[in-house]
């Protein structure tokens, strides 16, 4: 029976041994599972932190951006008018100096006067125009060059820059 004691006391120690392995196992897949949750709770808590961080950043960067489109909206808006003030400016000096060089043209008279006689440049052209009529007839008068010689009691014409004749005093 001393054999069987001791036999039943190893297989009692076994048996603790293996409950004790067994509650140690268990004990460690608890603390394993708690591990893992903690892990997972503190990778959210990161990513929390995390997005926080990217957030505050684009926020942050949104603000400069928006700030800084500001400025620039702000300064071509100013140049902008600037460009307008000196155009309208220019536009209206450039129509005041239109205004005061090209009002009228004058009215002329040409009148020649040799040897005692005297004669229209107007009625010398009124004679040219009447002889190139009856001459060419339907022609249309574009330009008109008259030249006045003194001497031969004559004036020259030029019509168009084609026809040519001559018109006495």
């Amino acid at each position: 029976m001393a054999t069987t004691n001791k036999e039943s006391v190893d297989t009692t120690i076994m048996n603790e041994e293996v409950v004790s392995a067994e509650e140690k196992k268990a004990e460690a897949k608890a603390a394993n599972a708690k591990a893992k949750a903690a892990n997972k709770e503190a990778a959210k808590k990161n990513a929390e932190a995390t997005a926080a961080v990217v957030k505050d950043a684009a926020t942050k960067t949104a603000e400069k951006t928006k700030q800084a489109t500001k400025k620039a909206a702000d300064t071509t808006k100013k140049n902008v008018e600037k460009a307008v003030t000196s155009t309208k400016k220019a536009v209206k000096d450039s129509a005041e100096t239109t205004k005061r060089k090209y009002t009228r043209k004058p009215v002329k008279t040409v009148v020649l006067q040799y040897m005692g006689e005297e004669i229209s440049g107007d009625v010398l052209t009124e004679r040219a125009l009447a002889q190139f009529a009856a001459t060419e007839g339907a022609v249309s008068v574009k330009t008109i060059t008259l030249y006045i010689k003194p001497e031969d009691k004559a004036a020259y014409y030029v019509i168009n820059d084609q026809y040519t004749g001559c018109v006495e005093f």
